[in-house]
């Protein structure tokens, strides 16, 4: 629809070039056609083209004058006894039936054409809609982050201070997701390069505090719904705030890799790996930990953690 409304003249163009054109393009089909070794009695058929094209780049006007110029064409030209705008009688119901029909195709050709214009219309406000609800959704999650945020300040309490911080920063993943939004059919689709990429910057930034730690994503281009990008954000998350919390201690340098590839059709795999002081042996399951084991689940995947050379590996297999 769109391809077809980008050749369409955007603005209509004055009536002398309207009928203009039109001739033009009547002339051009009655070229193609004495070119043509076609016989038979229906020497006209061969102008519905330009009738709808006359119609469809310009309104109902043109296509009746296209209609009345291969007419008179066809009948001078094409029909015996030739050089008369006379034809025989049984030429007359035939041309009778090709006037109806042309003149039918310049109507709905014009009506097909208001239709598409209304559609773009409509499709390009469901656009500006949906990006204006992605907005304010982020707007106000980003509301009830700061809103979090503040209350963890007035806490003294280590530990439910932590727990504020983890609630801030599992929101904040929410609202970046919507910022990624972007309409695709009747679907919400993210970025998923972009939005772990954001999300792996402001994650490094907010947990690095000084030591020489870093985060790298390598992601393949890949959009998926908000309903599979917002659970994957949210383990991307806790797996890089473990990677930060148990792989680097006593301020040791080191580097978080979260990798997003397509590794076949249908599945996506996500790794988080570092260069840390390696995986545990027992690992006791926590909030973050049953989270991420939920929202694998939630995705149709599983995950797997395995020793690095050096450091940890944990392995996401996603369905999509």
């Amino acid at each position: 629809m769109e391809n077809l409304l980008r050749i369409l003249p955007s603005s209509p163009p004055s009536t002398l070039m309207r009928y203009g054109l039109t001739t033009v393009i009547v002339l051009v089909f009655f070229l193609i056609r004495l070119g043509l070794p076609l016989g038979g009695g229906y020497p006209f058929l061969i102008f519905f083209p330009a009738v709808f094209l006359s119609s469809i780049l310009f309104d109902r006007g043109s296509g009746f004058l296209a209609t009345f110029l291969t007419t008179v064409l066809a009948v001078y030209f094409f029909i015996e006894p030739r050089y008369t705008l006379v034809p025989p009688v049984e030429q007359v119901p035939p041309l009778v039936l090709y006037v109806l029909i042309s003149c039918g195709i310049a109507v709905l050709s014009e009506a097909l054409r208001r239709a598409l214009e209304r559609a773009q219309r409509a499709e390009r406000e469901k656009d500006l809609l949906f990006q204006e609800l992605a907005h304010r959704t982020k707007n106000n999650l980003q509301i009830i982050a700061s809103v979090l945020a503040l209350q963890a300040r007035s806490v003294e309490d280590p530990e439910v201070k932590r727990i504020f911080d983890a609630a801030v920063t599992r929101v904040r993943v929410i609202a970046n997701a919507h910022s990624q939004l972007q309409p695709s059919g009747d679907r919400s689709m993210v970025d998923m390069r972009s939005y772990l990429g954001d999300l792996c910057r402001d994650l490094g930034d907010s947990l690095r505090d000084v030591r020489p730690v870093a985060v790298r994503v390598e992601a393949d281009p890949i959009e998926l719904s908000t309903e599979t990008a917002v659970p994957i954000g949210l383990i991307v998350n806790e797996l890089v705030t473990n990677a930060f919390k148990y792989a680097f201690p006593d301020s040791q340098d080191g580097v978080v890799i979260v990798t997003f590839r397509r590794s076949e059709p249908g599945t996506i795999m996500l790794v988080v790996e570092d260069n840390g002081v390696g995986c545990p042996l027992e690992v006791k399951e926590g909030l973050g930990s049953r989270l991420v084991r939920l929202l694998v689940q939630q995705v149709g995947g599983t995950i797997a953690r395995e020793a690095g050379n050096p450091g940890c590996r944990v392995v996401a297999s996603i369905s999509v």
